[in-house]
């Protein structure tokens, strides 16, 4: 069985239809449907349910899927890595970062490149801690940032900076040097993190300890969609600190809470990998930009 056979069986299972998928692939739908049959040949078992009216698929194709899906996403990362490698002596850094750490990252990356000018880099945005953890186990990734120790075997975890959760308000409801008492959050519309994020579990961590019952109106997946909503007049957002610098947060204001709430970033790097000069140059600065900058 071939790679880009696996590739036409993910195709239908994407769009649900042979039609659609042998226009993705530029190829007949005639030559599509007999790519699927050599496979369900070949495997012993069918892969999908084919009447005139649907299109379903199996529940051996669910499982087959699975590993079609790997083996393809690893065959696609290995020739990545193999033209890197082709095209450069010094490889991609490869980093996976917090949304809300990008702008002091990006003065770290701009300071590392003006000592390694022809370094390239490949940026991964991650906030589930299990995503996180199988990107560097996977090597995937040579270091990345969380907002969470990680406790595992192997992987080093170092502490970079502490900082503090906001409440993110229009310009007419508080001023930035006002304090919000936790029991205000109550009786105010939310805009949060959806439950799968770390940030989440602190915030309702929160809230527990309070004994708060927030009024949750709204459960997104990035802090950009969550200001552009309060900028709508939607509602309150709650964010850390240092997004708060960002763009999208312009003309909003950050009002501390009372008790406050924070977090604590780490850097996370496998032990025993063999890294570049470069890779360890810039796991080093950015542990020293936050021995220098003051949250």
């Amino acid at each position: 069985m071939k790679i880009v056979q696996l590739e036409y069986f993910l195709a239908v299972v994407k769009y649900n239809s042979f039609t659609k998928a042998a226009q993705f692939l530029h190829i007949s739908q005639p030559s599509l449907t007999t790519a699927i049959k050599k496979i369900e040949s070949d495997l012993g078992y069918l892969l999908f349910i084919r009447t005139t009216k649907e299109l379903k698929i199996t529940e051996k194709g669910i499982q087959f899927y699975k590993y079609a899906k790997d083996l393809v996403d690893t065959y696609h990362r290995t020739l990545d890595q193999m033209y890197d490698l082709n095209i450069s002596d010094e490889p991609r850094i490869k980093l996976s970062i917090l949304e809300s750490t990008s702008a002091w990252m990006a003065m770290v990356i701009q300071h590392h490149h003006l000592k390694f000018n022809n370094q390239r880099y490949q940026i991964v945005e991650q906030h589930s801690l299990r995503h996180i953890i199988s990107s560097l186990l996977n090597f995937d990734v040579q270091f990345a940032l969380s907002n969470e120790e990680i406790q595992r075997e192997g992987i080093t975890s170092v502490p970079l900076y502490q900082e503090p959760y906001v409440l993110i308000t229009p310009k007419n409801e508080f001023t930035d040097r006002q304090r919000v008492k936790a029991e205000t959050l109550q009786h105010l519309p939310l805009i949060l993190p959806n439950r799968q994020y770390q940030v989440r579990k602190h915030v309702d961590e929160y809230f527990k300890h309070m004994n708060i019952h927030p009024n949750i109106i709204l459960e997104v997946d990035r802090f950009e969609t969550a200001t552009t909503l309060v900028h709508r007049g939607l509602g309150h957002t709650i964010i850390p600190r240092f997004y708060y610098q960002s763009f999208s947060a312009n003309d909003l204001n950050a009002v501390k809470l009372q008790p406050g709430i924070e977090r604590t970033l780490y850097i996370n790097y496998i032990d025993h990998r063999k890294l570049s000069e470069s890779a360890n140059a810039l796991i080093n600065d950015c542990i020293n930009y936050w021995k220098t900058e003051k949250p």
